[in-house]
């Protein structure tokens, strides 16, 4: 009797319908259409469900919340992924609640209000703050910083408020140059803040840089005005 053999009966392998290459292909298709799908949902997801992914992210991935210097970043940035989610959440809604709230000045210019790689940036024109040549706070502007340091104070680890003059010459008996004069309207400011609005001292600092940062040409007396300011450069905790 014949033994069986089943390598006889066996079928020879059919060629595949594709090449092996489209697998690997189609799975990376696949991939990108979901994140960029993910990254649609981002877009017009409303703010708690983002809270509630980026608290998410935060404990999947490790993400410890720390403080970040300010590096001079141009107002606006966005940051990278090393930054906190829900921070950024957080800080965008301080900036638009300042907005809001000095929505007078902030329509005509006179002030400015930007998200930073690790905090805010507010940049005030000198003209809503001090008579021209004084360091002594106007009316306004008390109103103005008493909304400002409300809103920053409890989530700022560290404000640095600094005055800037444009370069024509001061000298007076009370200001011997463009340094002292900023020195003291930053000053000025640090110390409303601490007295009226109880912003806590430890995290505030005052600074005078003259007329040795300007942001403009001193060419014009526009540019001129654009260059006195005072900036509060706000570290985010």
């Amino acid at each position: 009797m014949a033994s069986f053999d089943p390598r006889k009966n066996r079928k020879p392998p059919g060629k595949p319908s594709s090449p092996l290459w489209m697998t690997t292909y189609g799975d990376m298709v696949t991939l990108l259409l979901t994140f960029f799908v993910l990254l649609f949902s981002f877009t017009s997801m409303d703010k708690n469900k983002f809270e509630q992914v980026a608290g998410s992210l935060r404990g999947a991935l490790g993400v410890v919340q720390q403080n970040l210097p300010f590096q001079g970043a141009a107002p606006g940035s966005i940051g990278g992924t090393d930054y906190d989610l829900l921070r950024r959440s957080e800080i965008f809604e301080s900036v638009e609640s300042l907005r809001d709230a000095l929505n007078e000045f902030t329509k005509d210019g006179s002030i400015n209000i930007e998200a930073t790689e690790s905090g805010i940036l507010i940049q005030m024109g000198d003209r809503i703050l001090f008579d021209q040549g004084q360091a002594e706070l106007k009316p306004k502007a008390l109103e103005i910083l008493t909304i400002v340091g409300e809103t920053i104070r409890d989530q700022a680890s560290d404000i640095l408020v600094a005055g800037h003059t444009d370069n024509v010459p001061i000298h007076n008996k009370d200001f011997p140059s463009n340094w002292e004069l900023s020195t003291a309207r930053a000053l000025s400011v640090v110390r409303f803040l601490v007295d009226t609005v109880r912003v806590p001292p430890r995290i505030l600092g005052a600074v005078g840089y003259g007329e040795y940062r300007p942001v403009a040409p001193n060419l014009t007396a526009a540019q001129r005005q654009i260059n006195r300011r005072v900036e509060f450069l706000v570290t985010w905790k």
